[in-house]
């Protein structure tokens, strides 16, 4: 019983690590910046999740949320996240 709880634990320690993998990790440098570079040209948050330690899923999402929000002089890269 003692063997199950601890491999149960292991695998939830395993999938916090692997959910928390930086955007630079999970997507490599060139792709990271890029998306980092986007994320602050349409984020209006004072403080965005833009920073390639963040998650890809995080920076992604800000894109998508800033992206809707515009209404006057939309950046082309937005057309890809308006649409998923």
């Amino acid at each position: 019983m003692k063997s199950l709880a601890s491999s149960a634990l292991l695998l939830i320690v395993m999938a916090t690590a692997v959910s928390a993998q930086s955007c630079r990790q999970a997507a490599g440098l060139e792709r990271s910046r890029e998306l980092v570079r986007q994320c602050l040209q349409v984020s209006p948050a004072s403080h965005p999740p833009c920073n390639a330690v963040n998650s890809c899923d995080l920076i992604i999402d800000e894109i998508k949320r800033s992206c809707t929000m515009l209404t006057t002089e939309v950046p082309d890269f937005c057309k890809k996240y308006l649409h998923k």
